[in-house]
């Protein structure tokens, strides 16, 4: 389904974990390894001796998520460890290389701060546009059979819809669409049945207009995938591309820091 990923690997378990599960739903794609050697943080001394320990740990978890990749059997791969600010040169290299979809782990903290996501995941996630696959947890290795797709069926959630559904049919897996939004779900939804009959994807609309974060939270518990869309309705959105700040809103925030299984955001 996507033809090259890329994963921004650091050797964490969680990651390692991400890796693996990445193999086991798309094993015949052509994997990419990314680990940004960082210049841009003042707090690391900027000498020549920390600068190659820094490299050398690069190298070695760009050569731990290889060993994963080959035990599942991938031999298209591509490691790259550039300096620079991790964000700019993860964005940079999608661009570069034309990446479908991006990998990371988000480290967020849990508690008070519970929707603190790593600085790397949450620049790169408000600046790209293509599908990200994110993780908070170390899940299994399984292939999804129940997808979880909440929605407003705005013109920016439509195409995520559309990638759940084709994820769907991919994997052999059923699909919930979710309708959160205020409007009713008009055109796009019957869109999305018919594409689904014909699809022959196990297939199940249900509305909940307005839903809060937490019942859209405890509502994906009943799945083992999620498929969401970064895009949403709102003048601010618009000037996210000023703002990068504005790509994400809370609920986006909330399932990629305590959600218990993956999310694919999907950029507008």
């Amino acid at each position: 389904m996507f033809d090259k990923i890329l994963i921004a690997t650091d050797d964490s378990p969680q990651i390692k974990s991400a890796i693996e599960y990445t193999a086991t739903i798309f094993p015949y794609a052509e994997y990419h390894l990314i680990n940004v050697v960082n210049t841009s943080d003042r707090s690391i001394p900027q000498t020549d001796l920390m600068q190659a320990k820094l490299a050398e740990i690069s190298q070695g978890a760009l050569d731990s998520g290889e060993k994963i990749l080959n035990r599942k059997g991938i031999k298209r791969i591509k490691k790259r460890k550039p300096k620079g600010t991790p964000s700019k040169e993860i964005i940079r290299y999608i661009e570069e290389e034309n990446i479908d979809v991006l990998v990371m782990a988000t480290h967020s903290k849990r508690g008070t701060q519970r929707v603190h996501i790593g600085e790397t995941a949450l620049h790169s996630l408000q600046v790209t546009t293509i599908p990200s696959l994110v993780f908070s947890c170390e899940c299994d290795p399984e292939i999804p059979k129940r997808i979880f797709n909440p929605t407003t069926f705005s013109s920016y959630s439509v195409e995520a819809s559309m990638i759940a559904l084709d994820l769907a049919e991919y994997l052999g897996a059923s699909l919930t669409t979710y309708h959160i939004g205020m409007d009713d779900p008009g055109d796009h939804s019957r869109r999305i049945k018919k594409r689904a009959e014909k699809a022959g994807v196990d297939f199940d609309i249900s509305i909940d207009k307005g839903a809060s974060d937490k019942k859209i939270i405890e509502k994906s518990k009943e799945f083992d995938f999620i498929v969401g869309s970064r895009g949403r309705k709102g003048l601010l959105y618009k000037f996210r591309h000023l703002f990068p700040r504005l790509s994400l809103s809370n609920i986006e925030k909330e399932l990629m820091a305590e959600s218990e299984i993956p999310f694919l955001m999907v950029g507008d």
